[in-house]
Protein backbone atom coordinates (compact mmCIF):
# COMPACT_ATOMS: atom_id res chain seq x y z
CA UNK A 1 0.00 0.00 0.00
CA UNK A 2 1.58 3.47 -1.10
CA UNK A 3 2.52 6.28 1.54
CA UNK A 4 -0.82 8.49 0.72
CA UNK A 5 -2.98 5.65 0.73
CA UNK A 6 -1.90 4.86 4.55
CA UNK A 7 -1.53 8.60 5.39
CA UNK A 8 -5.12 9.48 4.77
CA UNK A 9 -6.63 5.90 5.97
CA UNK A 10 -4.75 7.14 9.01
CA UNK A 11 -6.25 10.65 9.24
CA UNK A 12 -9.71 8.78 8.56
CA UNK A 13 -9.19 7.11 11.97
CA UNK A 14 -8.12 9.75 13.95
CA UNK A 15 -11.17 11.73 12.76
CA UNK A 16 -13.39 8.64 13.93
CA UNK A 17 -11.75 7.91 16.66
CA UNK A 18 -12.11 11.80 18.35
CA UNK A 19 -15.81 12.03 16.87
CA UNK A 20 -16.89 8.62 18.54
CA UNK A 21 -14.50 9.94 21.79
CA UNK A 22 -16.22 13.32 21.95
CA UNK A 23 -19.69 11.79 21.44
CA UNK A 24 -18.96 9.35 24.12
CA UNK A 25 -18.12 11.80 26.47
CA UNK A 26 -21.01 13.92 25.66
CA UNK A 27 -23.28 11.31 26.46
CA UNK A 28 -21.61 10.77 29.51
CA UNK A 29 -22.15 14.03 30.94
CA UNK A 30 -25.83 14.36 29.47
CA UNK A 31 -26.43 11.49 32.10
CA UNK A 32 -29.58 10.46 30.49
CA UNK A 33 -31.56 7.86 31.47
CA UNK A 34 -32.02 4.89 28.64
CA UNK A 35 -35.85 4.53 28.26
CA UNK A 36 -36.84 0.72 29.22
CA UNK A 37 -39.27 -1.41 28.42
CA UNK A 38 -42.52 -1.57 31.01
CA UNK A 39 -43.57 -5.24 30.21
CA UNK A 40 -47.27 -6.42 31.23
CA UNK A 41 -48.97 -9.89 30.89
CA UNK A 42 -51.37 -11.15 28.38
CA UNK A 43 -54.17 -10.14 31.31
CA UNK A 44 -53.12 -6.73 31.56
CA UNK A 45 -52.46 -5.88 27.95
CA UNK A 46 -56.48 -7.46 27.60
CA UNK A 47 -57.56 -5.20 30.48
CA UNK A 48 -56.12 -2.27 28.88
CA UNK A 49 -57.17 -2.91 25.84
CA UNK A 50 -60.75 -4.47 25.89
CA UNK A 51 -59.60 -7.52 23.53
CA UNK A 52 -59.97 -10.98 24.83
CA UNK A 53 -56.33 -13.18 26.23
CA UNK A 54 -57.32 -15.55 23.13
CA UNK A 55 -57.32 -13.21 20.24
CA UNK A 56 -54.09 -11.33 21.96
CA UNK A 57 -52.17 -14.77 21.93
CA UNK A 58 -53.83 -15.68 18.52
CA UNK A 59 -52.06 -12.32 17.75
CA UNK A 60 -48.51 -13.38 18.84
CA UNK A 61 -48.86 -16.08 16.38
CA UNK A 62 -50.68 -14.73 13.38
CA UNK A 63 -49.39 -11.37 13.32
CA UNK A 64 -46.12 -12.13 14.86
CA UNK A 65 -47.08 -9.46 17.27
CA UNK A 66 -43.49 -8.65 19.35
CA UNK A 67 -43.31 -10.26 22.89
CA UNK A 68 -40.91 -11.90 24.85
CA UNK A 69 -41.13 -15.35 26.13
CA UNK A 70 -39.69 -15.87 29.65
CA UNK A 71 -39.83 -19.90 29.62
CA UNK A 72 -43.25 -20.38 29.34
CA UNK A 73 -44.37 -16.32 30.40
CA UNK A 74 -45.30 -14.08 27.86
CA UNK A 75 -44.96 -9.95 28.09
CA UNK A 76 -45.39 -7.95 25.98
CA UNK A 77 -44.19 -3.85 25.63
CA UNK A 78 -47.45 -1.65 25.49
CA UNK A 79 -45.02 0.78 22.93
CA UNK A 80 -43.89 -2.29 20.57
CA UNK A 81 -47.47 -3.54 20.33
CA UNK A 82 -49.58 -0.69 19.30
CA UNK A 83 -49.39 -0.90 15.85
CA UNK A 84 -50.72 -4.73 15.64
CA UNK A 85 -53.09 -3.50 18.36
CA UNK A 86 -54.74 -0.47 16.53
CA UNK A 87 -54.24 -2.55 13.12
CA UNK A 88 -56.50 -4.88 14.74
CA UNK A 89 -59.10 -2.60 15.77
CA UNK A 90 -58.99 -0.94 12.49
CA UNK A 91 -58.90 -4.22 10.10
CA UNK A 92 -59.95 -7.01 12.24
CA UNK A 93 -57.94 -10.15 10.72
CA UNK A 94 -58.42 -8.47 6.94
CA UNK A 95 -54.79 -8.10 5.23
CA UNK A 96 -55.37 -4.89 3.11
CA UNK A 97 -51.69 -4.62 2.54
CA UNK A 98 -50.97 -8.28 2.20
CA UNK A 99 -48.24 -8.26 5.05
CA UNK A 100 -49.69 -11.52 6.07
CA UNK A 101 -49.64 -13.58 3.23
CA UNK A 102 -48.17 -17.12 3.01
CA UNK A 103 -46.86 -16.35 -0.74
CA UNK A 104 -45.63 -13.45 -0.05
CA UNK A 105 -43.62 -14.42 3.42
CA UNK A 106 -42.58 -17.79 1.84
CA UNK A 107 -41.15 -15.22 -1.07
CA UNK A 108 -39.76 -12.97 1.10
CA UNK A 109 -37.61 -15.89 3.08
CA UNK A 110 -36.31 -17.05 0.02
CA UNK A 111 -35.28 -14.14 -1.39
CA UNK A 112 -33.50 -13.13 1.94
CA UNK A 113 -29.98 -14.56 0.67
CA UNK A 114 -30.28 -12.99 -2.52
CA UNK A 115 -30.83 -9.55 -1.51
CA UNK A 116 -27.56 -7.57 -2.36
CA UNK A 117 -27.17 -4.76 0.70
CA UNK A 118 -25.72 -1.35 -0.38
CA UNK A 119 -21.74 -1.63 0.47
CA UNK A 120 -20.83 -0.90 3.42
CA UNK A 121 -18.23 2.26 3.67
CA UNK A 122 -15.05 1.97 5.46
CA UNK A 123 -15.50 4.79 8.02
CA UNK A 124 -18.99 3.36 9.18
CA UNK A 125 -17.42 -0.12 9.72
CA UNK A 126 -14.60 1.68 11.79
CA UNK A 127 -17.22 3.91 13.48
CA UNK A 128 -19.55 0.82 14.64
CA UNK A 129 -16.23 -1.51 15.64
CA UNK A 130 -14.96 1.74 17.55
CA UNK A 131 -18.36 2.03 19.23
CA UNK A 132 -18.43 -1.29 20.30
CA UNK A 133 -14.71 -1.31 21.83
CA UNK A 134 -15.72 1.56 23.76
CA UNK A 135 -18.73 0.00 25.49
CA UNK A 136 -16.76 -3.40 26.37
CA UNK A 137 -13.15 -2.18 27.07
CA UNK A 138 -13.31 -1.71 30.92
CA UNK A 139 -13.12 -4.26 33.47
CA UNK A 140 -12.92 -1.32 35.52
CA UNK A 141 -16.82 -0.16 34.59
CA UNK A 142 -17.97 -3.33 35.70
CA UNK A 143 -16.42 -3.34 38.99
CA UNK A 144 -18.98 -0.24 39.37
CA UNK A 145 -21.60 -2.53 39.21
CA UNK A 146 -21.71 -3.93 42.81
CA UNK A 147 -23.53 -0.90 43.41
CA UNK A 148 -27.46 -1.51 42.92
CA UNK A 149 -28.47 -0.45 39.13
CA UNK A 150 -25.29 1.25 37.86
CA UNK A 151 -24.76 2.39 34.24
CA UNK A 152 -22.04 2.37 31.92
CA UNK A 153 -21.90 3.60 28.51
CA UNK A 154 -25.51 3.76 28.00
CA UNK A 155 -26.58 0.13 29.00
CA UNK A 156 -28.44 -0.53 32.09
CA UNK A 157 -26.82 -2.99 34.74
CA UNK A 158 -29.29 -5.25 36.55
CA UNK A 159 -29.22 -7.58 39.29
CA UNK A 160 -31.07 -10.64 39.51
CA UNK A 161 -33.55 -9.41 41.63
CA UNK A 162 -34.37 -6.47 39.34
CA UNK A 163 -34.39 -8.20 35.98
CA UNK A 164 -36.68 -10.63 37.79
CA UNK A 165 -39.05 -7.56 38.41
CA UNK A 166 -38.33 -6.17 35.17
CA UNK A 167 -39.21 -9.06 33.17
CA UNK A 168 -42.35 -10.01 34.96
CA UNK A 169 -40.72 -13.34 36.54
CA UNK A 170 -39.08 -14.59 39.38
CA UNK A 171 -35.58 -14.62 40.44
CA UNK A 172 -35.09 -18.18 39.99
CA UNK A 173 -36.70 -17.85 36.47
CA UNK A 174 -33.67 -15.96 35.42
CA UNK A 175 -30.75 -18.00 37.00
CA UNK A 176 -32.51 -20.86 35.11
CA UNK A 177 -32.55 -18.75 32.04
CA UNK A 178 -28.79 -17.89 32.66
CA UNK A 179 -27.33 -21.46 33.71
CA UNK A 180 -29.66 -23.75 31.63
CA UNK A 181 -30.04 -21.17 28.37
CA UNK A 182 -27.36 -19.19 28.45
CA UNK A 183 -29.18 -15.81 28.96
CA UNK A 184 -25.99 -13.34 28.68
CA UNK A 185 -24.69 -12.19 32.10
CA UNK A 186 -21.64 -11.53 33.69
CA UNK A 187 -20.22 -12.64 37.18
CA UNK A 188 -18.82 -9.96 40.16
CA UNK A 189 -17.59 -12.96 42.66
CA UNK A 190 -20.50 -14.36 43.55
CA UNK A 191 -22.89 -12.44 42.08
CA UNK A 192 -24.31 -12.30 38.90
CA UNK A 193 -25.87 -9.27 37.26
CA UNK A 194 -27.63 -8.86 33.64
CA UNK A 195 -27.00 -6.50 30.84
CA UNK A 196 -30.60 -5.06 29.98
CA UNK A 197 -30.40 -4.38 26.93
CA UNK A 198 -28.28 -8.07 25.72
CA UNK A 199 -30.85 -9.70 27.99
CA UNK A 200 -33.76 -7.93 25.45
CA UNK A 201 -31.66 -8.68 22.44
CA UNK A 202 -31.63 -12.59 23.79
CA UNK A 203 -34.66 -13.40 24.88
CA UNK A 204 -36.54 -11.54 21.26
CA UNK A 205 -33.68 -14.33 19.38
CA UNK A 206 -34.78 -17.27 21.42
CA UNK A 207 -38.77 -16.00 21.25
CA UNK A 208 -38.29 -15.70 17.49
CA UNK A 209 -36.58 -19.09 17.46
CA UNK A 210 -38.42 -21.12 19.16
CA UNK A 211 -41.80 -19.93 17.08
CA UNK A 212 -39.54 -20.75 14.17
CA UNK A 213 -38.86 -24.09 14.80
CA UNK A 214 -42.59 -24.82 15.93
CA UNK A 215 -43.12 -23.76 12.27
CA UNK A 216 -44.28 -20.39 12.33
CA UNK A 217 -43.48 -18.42 9.25
CA UNK A 218 -43.87 -15.15 10.37
CA UNK A 219 -41.79 -15.66 13.26
CA UNK A 220 -39.61 -17.34 10.84
CA UNK A 221 -39.30 -14.25 8.10
CA UNK A 222 -38.01 -11.93 11.70
CA UNK A 223 -35.80 -14.58 12.33
CA UNK A 224 -34.27 -14.89 8.96
CA UNK A 225 -33.78 -10.77 9.44
CA UNK A 226 -32.30 -11.65 12.37
CA UNK A 227 -29.79 -13.76 11.35
CA UNK A 228 -28.71 -11.70 8.07
CA UNK A 229 -28.26 -8.59 10.06
CA UNK A 230 -25.62 -10.87 12.44
CA UNK A 231 -23.95 -12.06 9.34
CA UNK A 232 -23.63 -8.65 7.59
CA UNK A 233 -22.29 -7.06 10.54
CA UNK A 234 -19.83 -10.18 11.49
CA UNK A 235 -18.74 -9.69 7.28
CA UNK A 236 -18.54 -6.25 7.93
CA UNK A 237 -16.31 -6.41 11.52
CA UNK A 238 -13.94 -9.11 9.05
CA UNK A 239 -13.40 -6.43 6.32
CA UNK A 240 -12.43 -3.64 8.58
CA UNK A 241 -9.92 -5.70 10.39
CA UNK A 242 -8.82 -6.95 7.17
CA UNK A 243 -8.52 -3.52 6.11
CA UNK A 244 -7.07 -2.21 9.51
CA UNK A 245 -4.31 -5.13 9.40
CA UNK A 246 -3.41 -4.10 5.66
CA UNK A 247 -2.81 -0.12 7.09
CA UNK A 248 0.16 -1.63 9.28
CA UNK A 249 2.26 -2.71 6.15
Amino acid sequence: MDSKANVSFEHLLETIINDELSLLVRTLHEHKQNLTKNYLTIKEVSSITGICTSVIRQLTLSRAMPHRKVKSRIILDENEIKETISDYIKFGWTDPENNWDVKTVQSEIANFHKKKEKPIMIDEILRKIIREELASFSNEIKAITKKDKERYYGRTVLTIKEAANHFRTSPNTIYNLIKEDGMPHFKIHSRHYIVLEEAEAYLWRETAKSYSDEGNIYWKRILQRLDWEEKARNDAYEKALKRLEESTY
